[in-house]
């Protein structure tokens, strides 16, 4: 389940219904941060990865199958960011699952292609789902979450900027 499955109200914690406790929170009753060293913050678990199952590729090349209709080329970020502008300007507040996933996986694909990244599954705090690891092991991201989020703040013009930084740092 990813971060996204939780905003949506499709999370784990959907069967224990609303908290409404304080002990999860970092905020005092008054609103204030709790009393830790650490001004509140929890720590991140530790991110795991492991390689993709036959079913999990297969996602991957169904949603690689549109690509054309979106005038994608992954090896080519103008394509990507282009289309990623054309969808946008398209979808106005309906349910952009399907193009997210697209403009994601081109993202992830470019990265592979041009800095050695590769498609694994990364399991953190907030779920499970498709990411793109550095060749050095670095930390694994979720394109599709870099996108989902951008495309609801309904920002422009960050994906070349973004795309090409992870790709030098994948290179690096």
């Amino acid at each position: 389940m990813g971060f996204l499955d939780r905003i949506r109200g499709r999370g784990d914690d959907d069967a224990r219904g609303p908290n409404t406790a304080a002990d999860d929170s970092p905020l005092a009753p008054d609103g204030a941060l709790g009393a830790s060293p650490d001004g509140g913050v929890e720590p991140v678990e530790e991110i795991g990865v492991r390689p993709l199952s036959v079913d999990e590729q297969a996602r991957l090349d169904a949603v690689r199958e549109a690509y054309a209709d979106h005038g994608i080329d992954p090896g080519d970020l103008a394509t990507v960011a282009a289309a990623y502008d054309r969808a946008l300007d398209r979808h106005e507040g309906e349910d952009a699952s399907a193009v997210i996933d697209v403009l994601g996986t081109a993202m992830g694909d470019h990265l592979v292609t041009v800095a050695g990244y590769r498609w694994v599954v990364c399991i953190d705090p907030f779920g499970t789902d498709l990411a793109v690891e550095p060749p050095r092991r670095g930390v694994p991201v979720v394109t599709r979450m870099l996108v989902a989020v951008r495309w609801m703040a309904r920002e422009r013009d960050w994906l070349p900027g973004v795309t090409e930084h992870l790709a030098r740092i994948g290179r690096s």
